[in-house]
C-alpha cells in the first residue's frame, strides 16, 4: 500500500447508494484502499465484501446534522460497533465543546467508555460553519482532554481546508490527528493538505479516488551500456 493509499479515506454515504455500486467499489479496491466509510445501515454489507482484505470500515453517527442527544450518540456508537464496524466518525455541534469543563470532559468519558467494547471513535466537526474564534476553542478543548482524532468539515473548498488543518495542526496539540474533507481531492490537493498536517482526506469522488489510486505506468528508455 503506497503513500497515497494510505491517505486517502473514501466516504460512500448517499443514501440512495446501491449494493452494485457499495460492492463493486469494495471489491475493486478492498487490497489498495485503508478504509471506507459508510452510512450505519451498511456497515454489515460492507463488512462482508470486505472480508479476506485489511480494509476497514467505518461509519458516521449523527451525520450530518450532529444533533441528537448523548444518549442516542452512544446507542448508535453501540449498535455500529455490533454491527462490526472498525472505527467511527461521531458527529458533534460546536457548542459541546463549549460547555462548562465537566460537561466536556463527561462527553469525552463517555465515549472513550464506549471504544472498550469496539474500535476507535474519531470526533468530527463542522468547521464550515464554524468562525474562527470557535475554531480555536474546540482546538483548543481537544487538546486539553488530550483527544487523539478529529475530522474536520464537510465538503470545503481547498483553501479552507488548508487554513482548518493549519489551526488545528497548531492549537489542538501534538496528540491530534486530523481527517480533512475537501470539495474536490487530486494529487496536487493530496501533497497540499498533507503538508499542511492532515494525516487523512476525506473524498466521496469517486471518480478523484480511482484518479489518485490508478497504478501510473512509466516508460523506461534505454540506456546504452557505456564504453
Amino acid at each position: 500500500m503506497n503513500k497515497n493509499q494510505e491517505a486517502i479515506s473514501v466516504r460512500l454515504l448517499t443514501a440512495d447508494l446501491t449494493d452494485w455500486v457499495l460492492k463493486d467499489f469494495i471489491n475493486q479496491y478492498k487490497t489498495t484502499l485503508k478504509e471506507v466509510v459508510v452510512l450505519p445501515s451498511a456497515i454489515r454489507r460492507a463488512k462482508i465484501l470486505a472480508q479476506g482484505s485489511s480494509l476497514q470500515i467505518g461509519a458516521v453517527i449523527d451525520y450530518p446534522l450532529a444533533q441528537g442527544t448523548l444518549a442516542k450518540v452512544a446507542f448508535e456508537i453501540g449498535r455500529a460497533f455490533m454491527e462490526g464496524a472498525d472505527f467511527l466518525e461521531v458527529w458533534l455541534p460546536a457548542s459541546s465543546f463549549m460547555e462548562n469543563d465537566r460537561g466536556f470532559a463527561e462527553l469525552t468519558e463517555t465515549i472513550r467508555s464506549l471504544t472498550l467494547t469496539g474500535g476507535e471513535i474519531r470526533l468530527a466537526v463542522q468547521t464550515e460553519i464554524m468562525n474562527e474564534l470557535t475554531k480555536i476553542q474546540v482546538a483548543q478543548r481537544l487538546k486539553e482532554e488530550a483527544w487523539p482524532k478529529i475530522v474536520l468539515g464537510q465538503k470545503q473548498p481547498l483553501a479552507e481546508a488548508l487554513h482548518d488543518v493549519s489551526l488545528f495542526s497548531l492549537d489542538g496539540g501534538s496528540q491530534l490527528s486530523i481527517q480533512i474533507n475537501p470539495d474536490t481531492v487530486d494529487e496536487q490537493a493530496l501533497q497540499s493538505l498533507q503538508a499542511a498536517g492532515a494525516e487523512k482526506i476525506i473524498s466521496g469522488n469517486i471518480a478523484s479516488v480511482e484518479f489518485i489510486l490508478r497504478p501510473r505506468k512509466f516508460t523506461l528508455s534505454k540506456i546504452s551500456p557505456s564504453v
